[in-house]
């Protein structure tokens, strides 16, 4: 049956009364009504508050107890203070507390849930530890329970079974990072070989046993104690688990991919710019998430588990399933194999919340195959917001059950034997094959050695894996066997059996000849994967004579793991065996290689002249002279130049400078060559480089190229040629390539050039050349001169630009910024940052009403600020302020101390007598002073009493002066401060509007925009108080009726490559320059032939073509969205346009619809701010999508939304 689009309204399951709708969301009952699932499956209430709250991670004992982390500590840690806060959040604290019982006693709970009537409610609750501070997850196994609290791994013993700890927790580890608790290790899951594996997040650094590392997988072993990095990077991981064949995937939360697939000694996507470059700084390359197609949902998928339970219908068996918390939802996702690694695609919703507190952080598979899923249920997931308005006062856990699922049976398992426990190795529930598993790895019996070794030969299905594993753990895995299990039919069994070795870390030459023989013959690419893993752990001579045979295997060119694999594998032993690296290009096949071409030769370059030593640049020359032709040369210097990023020119050996010699006598020596000896500062590349990029017919790349590496070095020679590129008339790239060379240029004709050519440059490179100015002392004070002599406007230099010039601590320089901007705070606290970020998305998404925001500006504002003639004026009357300007307002409301006015300076007074006062100097006298404060009083002061006065750098409007507000209320009060006037007396919501004046512009006869938008406005002028004017096509070049635009509310703009210019052009760049709210749809995008930075600059938006027409594009609802005003009464639909490519967009662009064609998925929808006006623009656009009813509301509700009215249909 297909499942994806056959939901059904949940019956109900619990016989409770229901409840209204409170403050703490829905009563545990009423949510479990809501709720969806597909048919022929059922939800029941596990467990709800009170018995549990915030439930982070869950896990099954072998009684099919269920253990619940409580993660009520979260976010901060108790007992400790902190001292330093960055942009994300990430906290320093003043100590390392001491692990439990010494430390500081949090309240974190880890609580044991038992089903004692089968009914599947977990009534009976007991804590088994309390008072723990942030910990963040948990394993049972092995006599007790191990939890992550950082910094420590800790293991809680209960050797006797009570439920009560023996003794306080043995430290395990130590050095886990502390900095940010929604990144904290997590996931703590039993492997098949015996390891306890668990995740670590992002945004925080663990310095554990001599590793550094920030997110990824890590591992410890219960028995040899070993603690590994087991693959890095990855994102916030909060999700780890194993498919049937012992691979690892884990959740993400990065948008539009569900998974990734970790496989050992990896290296993974991060962000890096937030998160710092991988700790392998000769990685040279990285994994991303598995591919996928479909996608829906918010950022974040967690929790998830690969299904194996037996009890779902069978399309579930082997599929993702993890809870997407941003979507309120729990969904599936098909994998499909794609050589060593997969792909992926949506497989459906298996449950939906129909509830925005619907959390789900976790899912688990119990004893009878059904799914349990922890729900943290609360308003808000987002930790970007440092408020900590969390709701600790609910929780609740579900149980997803499939018809005719049957009881557990067989528990407690630990009262079986261990041959019986052989037995469950072949369950049809992964869970009974995993408790079996792990029980068996703690006895470590050897009586079911026989057993396990007859099953592992004589099977050669899945059954046969199951006995590898249960041996191993066992302990009965040696080389012996190991030589017979690389040849056995199960593909599984023999890359298992290479891991196993390969952890080992040494292996016996009989066996090497093996290893070596199958990396030449291996049919398999999951075998040939995990060779080359494997390799990368082994010594170079037991290695390198895989790696050499796996690099022949031209078929997994396309892997999408196996060549940088054995890239790793090779790196980490190009120091220490780098004469047998060598050799193995010494054969002339070895060049023809698709491996090697493509991913071997230009990082061997590159890491070898990173190291610098004379053997390694000697065998940079032996590789180039073993390069049969210009294509392998150039890959070798290509990379030679990179390993010389950062560092400095190392002194060439004689062999090396011989072979650059004799290919610069080449006729033509070619870029690679000419970028490689100009960043070794030979003369001869920099009179070639300055030849090529003042010659015009140069390649355009070329020029950027090579100007890229004169900034790098910065030759005294180059620099009249760039600063004549820079006053040319070259185009924009090439005078924004020069300008950023000539920033590394401390020669006094850099800033006086810059500042001579400022008024005429256009904007982008004015913010360049601001950049530039302001990096040095004597730059700086050239141009705050400019700004003092009125040549160059004071509201043009950003905040930060001040800020770096106040670095300088030159009085002369404090001075000229006091004068023309006031006094100018420190950059915000990391607290302070996230606060403006998350305000903004609140405002992005949410809908105000300036009645309700007029009380609140009353309420919170008005005791100071004017605004529409009523209020104080203590401090500035914000009538005439750029109140358009939504970013500059949250930031002065959030951190009021970053710029103040100079006339509203505050001052410090402290008397004789010990009193402190602040407020605004209101009057000076010989015998006195009179200070202004918040609350509109007057203090006088006599100067017999001031004992001292000085100017203050707080400002006098309180900080967090919106942390009291909820969501609804702050968009209120924004719509107020943003108004254009006041709102009528008595007006609200419902008040009956004036017309909407809507101007058409028309212009896209590829599209019939015409057409379309006559269309358009008949459904406009019939159904809403709209009125529209026109401005439509009469040829490429005219485009009249744009006068309409002076008065028009707002512009729908529908054109496509015009080249209108003059006065009709202008038009166009004046509205949106003002900030007017604009529409923009489908080729708007390259609206204007001679304007198609309108693209970026205005829309938000980042065209690049579209994908082949034929499919019709899905329109997807982004779930993080799906609230948003102009959604209102739009569901999903079907266009037949082509969908565009639109990679990249603006930074403050939030994504409301998305399109997807199979392999393909784009945004079509969004809105920003522009110039503090609101835009809106969609690549929709067929004209077959105005005759669609969501298309029409998509459109009309922009409509009213960018011009800040409320849409009111009329009667």
């Amino acid at each position: 049956m297909n499942l994806t689009h056959q939901l059904s309204i949940l019956p109900l399951l619990v016989s409770l009364t229901a409840g209204p709708l409170a403050a703490q969301g829905f009563a545990p009952q009423d949510a479990v009504r809501r709720m969806q699932v597909p048919p022929g499956f059922q939800v029941k209430l596990a467990a709800c508050e009170p018995d549990i709250r915030q439930p982070v991670t869950m896990d099954f004992d072998d009684r099919g107890r269920l253990w619940v982390l409580q993660y009520l500590q979260y976010p901060t840690p108790a007992g400790l203070k902190p001292v330093q806060v960055d942009q994300y959040l990430r906290t320093t604290y003043d100590r390392v507390p001491e692990p439990p019982p010494h430390g500081p006693r949090g309240a974190d709970v880890i609580t044991i849930l038992e089903d004692t009537h089968g009914d599947g409610h977990y009534h009976k609750v007991k804590d088994f530890v309390t008072g723990l501070n942030l910990a963040s997850g948990m394993a049972v196994g092995h006599g007790g329970v191990f939890v992550a609290q950082p910094p420590y791994l800790l293991f809680y013993p209960d050797r006797n079974g009570d439920d009560i700890p023996d003794s306080a927790p043995e430290v395990l580890l130590t050095g886990f990072g502390m900095e940010d608790a929604h990144a904290f290790p997590n996931s703590l899951q039993w492997g098949p070989d015996g390891w306890l594996y668990g995740a670590q997040g992002s945004t925080v650094t663990s310095h554990v046993r001599g590793l550094t590392f920030q997110q990824g997988i890590w591992r410890y072993h219960p028995i040899t104690r070993e603690f590994e990095l087991f693959a890095e990077g990855g994102g916030n991981t909060w999700g780890v688990d194993f498919d049937s064949r012992g691979r690892i995937l884990a959740g993400t939360n990065f948008a539009n991919v569900a998974m990734l697939h970790q496989v050992q000694g990896a290296y993974y996507v991060k962000n890096f710019g937030k998160h710092g470059a991988l700790h392998n700084p000769h990685a040279y390359g990285y994994f991303d998430h598995v591919p996928y197609t479909g996608f829906r949902g918010g950022h974040v998928t967690c929790g998830g588990i690969i299904y194996q339970g037996g009890s779902f219908p069978k399309e579930f068996e082997g599929t993702y399933i993890a809870a997407n918390p941003l979507a309120n939802a729990v969904y599936w996702h098909v994998l499909e194999p794609k050589g060593s690694s997969f792909t992926a695609h949506f497989g459906g919703e298996l449950l939906l919340g129909h509830d925005t507190w619907f959390r789900p952080v976790d899912c688990l598979t119990g004893p009878d195959g059904s799914l349990f899923v922890a729900d943290w249920y609360d308003k808000r997931i987002n930790h970007v917001d440092p408020v900590d308005n969390w709701d600790r006062t609910n929780g609740r856990i579900y149980k997803i059950e499939a018809a005719g699922t049957r009881p557990a049976a067989g528990l407690p398992l630990a009262r079986l034997s261990s041959k019986e426990l052989v037995g469950l190795l072949g369950h049809a529930n992964d869970w009974y094959r995993r408790e079996a598993r792990r029980l068996l790895a703690e006895r470590r019996d050897p009586a079911v050695l026989p057993l396990l070794r007859d099953m592992l030969l004589t099977r050669h299905d899945g059954l046969s894996l199951q006995a590898l594993w249960a041996l191993y753990v066992s302990g009965g895995f040696d080389d012996s066997l190991a030589e017979v299990l690389l040849h056995h039919p199960n593909e599984d069994v023999r890359a298992w059996t290479i891991r196993f070795l390969g952890d080992q870390k040494k292996i016996t030459p009989a066996l090497q000849a093996q290893l070596v023989a199958l990396a030449r013959t291996e049919p398999s690419g999951t075998v040939r994967s995990q060779l080359a893993c494997s390799c990368k752990r082994l010594p170079g001579p037991e290695a390198l004579p895989m790696v050499r045979e796996l690099l022949h295997r031209d078929e997994d060119v396309d892997d999408p793991q196996i060549p940088l694999l054995l890239w790793w594998a090779l790196e980490n032993k190009v120091v220490s065996d780098r004469e047998q690296v060598l050799s193995l290009l010494d054969s002339p096949a070895a060049w023809h290689s698709p491996i090697i071409h493509q991913f071997i030769l230009e990082r061997l370059a590159r890491r070898l002249v990173a190291e610098g030593r004379e053997a390694d640049l000697n065998a940079c020359a032996r590789l180039l002279t073993l390069a049969p032709g210009p294509a392998e040369v150039d890959l070798l210097l290509r990379g030679m130049e990179q390993g010389l990023e950062g560092g400095q020119a190392p002194h060439l050996t004689s062999a090396l400078e011989q072979q650059i010699a004799r290919l610069w006598q080449q006729p033509a020596p070619s870029l690679a060559l000419v970028r490689l000896c100009l960043s070794l500062g030979q003369a001869r590349a920099l009179e070639r480089t300055l030849e090529l990029v003042r010659d015009v017919h140069t390649a355009a790349a070329d020029r950027l190229a090579l100007m890229e590496v004169l900034g790098q070095r910065h030759p005294p020679e180059a620099l009249p040629v760039l600063l004549s590129l820079l006053a040319g008339q070259e185009p924009a790239n090439i005078r924004q390539a020069a300008l950023a060379a000539l920033a590394s240029y401390p020669d006094q004709r850099v800033p006086e050039t810059v500042l001579a050519l400022y008024p005429q440059l256009p904007a982008g490179l004015r913010a360049q050349a601001q950049s530039l100015l302001c990096s040095r002392r004597e730059s700086a004070r050239q141009f705050l001169l400019a700004v003092d002599a009125g040549r160059i406007a004071a509201r043009e230099v950003p905040l930060d630009q001040l800020r770096r010039v106040l670095l300088f601590q030159d009085p002369q320089l404090q001075q000229l910024v006091a004068k023309h901007w006031g006094q100018v705070g420190p950059e915000p606290t990391g607290a302070k940052i996230a606060r403006i970020r998350s305000v903004q998305h609140i405002l992005s998404l949410g809908r105000g009403h300036p009645v309700q925001g007029r009380l609140l500006f009353q309420k919170n504002c008005a005791t100071c600020h004017t605004l529409f003639g009523e209020g104080a004026k203590i401090g500035p009357d914000l009538t005439s302020a750029d109140r358009k300007d939504r970013d500059f307002l949250v930031s002065s409301v959030v951190d009021p101390s970053a710029v103040i006015r100079p006339e509203y300076t505050a001052y410090l007074a402290v008397t004789a007598g010990g009193r402190v006062l602040n407020g605004l100097l209101a009057d000076s006298s010989p015998g006195s002073v009179t200070l202004l404060d918040a609350k509109n009083e007057r203090t006088l002061i006599p100067r017999e009493e001031l004992e001292e006065l000085k100017p203050s750098a707080e400002s006098l409007m309180p900080e967090k002066l919106l942390d009291p507000l909820d969501d609804q209320q702050i968009c209120d009060l924004f719509s107020y401060l943003q108004a254009d006037s006041p709102p009528a007396p008595g007006a609200g919501p419902a008040k009956e509007q004036a017309p909407l004046k809507v101007c058409l512009v028309s212009g896209s006869l590829e599209y019939q925009s015409d057409d379309s938008l006559a269309q358009f406005q008949k459904y406009l002028e019939e159904h809403y108080p709209v009125k529209c004017t026109r401005a439509f096509r009469k040829s490429d070049d005219d485009l009249p009726g744009l006068e309409n635009l002076e008065t028009c509310d707002v512009m729908l703009l529908f054109t496509r490559r015009l080249t209108i210019s003059g006065e009709q052009l202008e038009r166009v760049k004046k509205y949106c320059r003002a900030g007017k709210p604009i529409v923009a749809v489908r080729t708007s995008s390259h609206a204007f032939q001679n304007w198609l930075a309108l693209d970026h600059e205005v829309l938000g938006g980042n065209y690049q073509n579209h994908y082949p027409p034929g499919p019709l594009v899905q329109v997807h609802i982004v779930e993080q969205a799906k609230n948003h005003p102009i959604l209102e009464g739009v569901k999903p639909f079907r266009s037949p346009g082509s969908l565009y490519r639109n990679p990249g967009l603006g930074k403050d662009v939030a994504v409301l619809l998305t399109g997807s064609v199979p392999g393909h998925q784009e945004p079509v929808a969004w809105v920003h701010l522009n110039h503090g006006g609101r835009v809106f623009y969609t690549s929709l656009g067929h004209p077959q999508d105005f005759t669609e009813e969501s298309f029409r509301r998509l459109l009309t509700n922009a409509l009213f939304w960018t011009a800040r009215r409320t849409p009111a249909r009329k009667e």
